[in-house]
């Protein structure tokens, strides 16, 4: 138990806890899928916030792994806007205090009309969200305290694509060699993870100034990041509360290169993945350094910056995009809570408090950045 818990207490936890979840496996994802069928293969997820963000963040490596189709729905707009599907074979519910009025209204209305096998995702295993599905899976966290989650969103995260390889196990799509692979490069992975603070630590004191001066941020990378651009914007506007924007690269080529200015801060991600991706995201770099000196690389290549102009955070190399995810979140986080510190934002002193009391009376909203 921690005392006085901080969004970097919980960040610095990531790796500790991720490792006891890979090193759980199969045990704890057994037991969440215990009747989990072979051919199971529309598996829906619906989440609020961070937490959808995350799951979007898995959601094609849990494809790609189990040639599963997954859905991920916002759950409140599921609630109100979205038609009913009967022919669900999986559905997973994601709240971390597991109390989440909105989920749990949206499983219900999705298992009216489907024999779904509904898994819980929380970190409260007797909370209500638990109970009333037939299987939960603790994400391991404990209750994160704090209302900008960080560790809770790597774990769900990691546990998402931990039930995908034992979907893929299950399903004689992998042999246990192969299953085994994948768990041990997950865990390369996870052994990153305090590094890549540090090394996100230290890219922020190099360039503490002009973080600190920015009035607005974005981010750019492939597509296969989309969930951890969206985590982007999300912390980014929360915490350091200035304009912020994650763009895939589709997005920003799109018509988002159309709000650009020279005091903007740009962060491109760059993975070993599609070349032709690579070099478009390059193309669109080289063009933006014309407009503004504020452009940060991160890189997960392994490769010698094109320019090397100090301004990029070379990170461990990842060889598979959709595992990288789980180290390309990590400079985000930490940046925010520096940034943050360094602008002088007192996060333990929240602004707005009354906002959902004032525009909204469901209980629910006032969790929502819990769940």
């Amino acid at each position: 138990m921690m005392h006085n818990p901080t969004m970097l207490s919980y960040i610095r936890r990531e790796q500790a806890v991720l490792e006891q979840l890979v090193a759980s496996f199969p045990t704890q994802i057994d037991q969440a899928m215990t009747s989990v069928t072979k051919d199971a293969q529309h598996w829906v997820i619906l989440a609020t916030g961070s937490t959808y963000n995350a799951a979007t963040t898995a959601r094609l490596y849990m494809q790609k792994i189990a040639g599963l189709q997954v859905d991920v729905l916002a759950a409140d707009q599921y609630l109100t806007y979205e038609p009913t599907n009967p022919n669900i074979d999986v559905l997973i519910g994601i709240s971390l205090s597991g109390e989440s009025q909105t989920i749990r209204a949206a499983m219900r209305k999705a298992e009216a009309v489907s024999h779904a096998y509904t898994i819980a995702l929380t970190a409260q295993a007797d909370s209500a969200l638990a109970n009333n599905c037939q299987a939960a899976c603790d994400l391991l966290t404990g209750k994160e305290t704090i209302p900008f989650i960080t560790l809770s969103f790597q774990a769900i995260v990691q546990t998402l694509m931990l039930l995908a390889l034992k979907q893929a196990a299950n399903s004689d799509l992998l042999t246990d060699l192969q299953t085994n692979q994948e768990l041990d490069d997950f865990s390369l992975l996870i052994e990153k993870m305090n590094y890549t603070v540090q090394q996100a630590n230290d890219f922020y004191r190099k360039f503490t100034i002009d973080f600190t001066n920015a009035p607005e941020f974005t981010a750019i990378g492939a597509s296969v990041l989309a969930g951890t651009l969206a985590e982007m914007q999300t912390k980014f506007t929360e915490i350091m509360r200035v304009p912020s924007r994650g763009y895939t690269l589709a997005e920003f080529t799109h018509s988002g290169y159309l709000g650009i200015h020279e005091h903007q801060r740009q962060f491109y991600v760059e993975l070993n993945t599609d070349q032709a991706v690579m070099d478009q995201l390059q193309a669109v770099k080289d063009y933006e350094m014309r407009l503004t000196p504020h452009i940060y690389t991160i890189s997960l290549t392994g490769t010698t910056p094109t320019l090397n102009d100090e301004q990029t955070l070379q990170l461990t190399a990842v060889e598979d995009p959709y595992k990288a995810p789980l180290l390309a979140v990590i400079p985000f986080q930490v940046l925010a809570w520096y940034i943050a510190k360094s602008k002088g934002i007192n996060l333990n002193h929240p602004v707005f408090t009354d906002f959902h009391d004032q525009v909204n009376n469901q209980e629910d909203l006032l969790k929502i950045n819990h769940d």
